[in-house]
């Protein structure tokens, strides 16, 4: 109530970056503080088998971190959802700055959110471009022994991965390689597949989309978990095109996984700025380019990199997708 008034004083607008930087640093430790945050320890020496940063005599342990409503106790069965975050950020400041948190206290849902560390990575991105990552294994056995860990503490339903950027390239692999653990995955921003083997350089794909054809990413993939592709029109990091890849990819495994199923061929519909594929009534690929966003999660009470309030509201998006997909997350 009190910065509302404040913000309109000339010269305090400027301090609102700062304010909302603040409030997502003074969330995070009061959730700390009350113990809604678990801290979970993820050892995982084959994930660093291959990769181009490590040092090698630095322990391979990535920090995990649980989130447990008020209210919910942890004998309850309630749906996961798996938050992976973007290069430069931080997992909680993340969860906090997208409303995650506040949108697990209200809809009865847990959080596990991961987080990568410097060296593997200087610039704190999820390293999905590795060989092992995109075979199925490498950052994923992190995010897998992570969900491990958190089965051990709390009673888990319904598990979905929801990821931006880099985290949202992770969170596509998983749905790919990992489908049957998955109910949903939704990505922001996200790369597409680029295959085993793959000698594209990433940096490219990132810039301009795969040179070759997507569905050749995905020959030897049998499954994939119902997939939710939001992407900005405006985004100059990870082109748009990407996300028409990643879609494109999907499509492809869903249609070849549907041949085998009662529910025959993927039905096809077209939505507001984008396109959605049913089998039968069931939802599995929704695809969205949402027009003037820029490589952000928008829509959301902000106070980190690459957070914005402004925009379409993609927490709302990706809940919405979940609920619809049979995560039972409220509104």
């Amino acid at each position: 109530m009190v910065w509302p008034l404040l913000s309109r004083l000339p010269g305090l607008r400027r301090l609102r970056p700062m304010w909302r930087r603040l409030r997502t640093w003074f969330a995070k430790r009061v959730g700390l503080l009350r113990g809604r945050w678990l801290r979970l320890d993820v050892d995982v020496a084959a994930a660093t088998a291959f990769t181009w940063w490590t040092v090698p005599w630095v322990r391979a342990r990535w920090d995990c971190a649980l989130y447990r409503p008020p209210g919910l106790a942890d004998t309850d069965e309630a749906p996961l959802v798996v938050l992976l975050h973007g290069c430069g950020q931080r997992a909680i400041e993340f969860a906090h700055a997208t409303g995650l948190t506040a949108a697990a206290a209200r809809g009865r849902f847990r959080l596990l959110c991961p987080e990568q560390r410097e060296p593997s990575n200087p610039w704190r991105c999820w390293n999905w471009f590795h060989p092992p990552a995109q075979a199925g294994h490498g950052e994923l056995e992190v995010v897998l022994q992570a969900l491990e860990a958190a089965r051990a503490q709390v009673r888990c339903g319904a598990v979905a991965a929801v990821g931006l950027s880099a985290g949202g390239g992770l969170a596509a692999l998983l749905a790919f390689h990992h489908a049957a653990q998955f109910d949903a995955v939704a990505t922001v921003a996200a790369p597409p597949l680029l295959g085993r083997g793959s000698l594209q350089d990433p940096r490219r794909v990132m810039k301009d989309g795969l040179a070759i054809s997507p569905t050749l990413a995905t020959l030897r993939l049998q499954r994939c978990a119902p997939l939710l592709v939001l992407h900005g029109a405006a985004d100059d990091v990870v082109a748009p095109r990407c996300a028409e890849q990643l879609a494109e990819q999907a499509l492809h495994v869903m249609r070849r996984q549907a041949r085998g199923c009662e529910a025959g061929e993927l039905s096809t519909h077209p939505i507001e700025d984008g396109v959605e594929h049913l089998a039968g009534t069931r939802l599995m690929l929704r695809y969205r380019l949402l027009p003037g966003l820029g490589h952000a999660w928008s829509g959301a009470p902000g106070g980190h990199p690459y957070v914005t309030t402004a925009g379409p509201p993609l927490t709302a998006m990706v809940l919405s997708f979940l609920r619809e997909t049979g995560v039972p997350v409220r509104a």
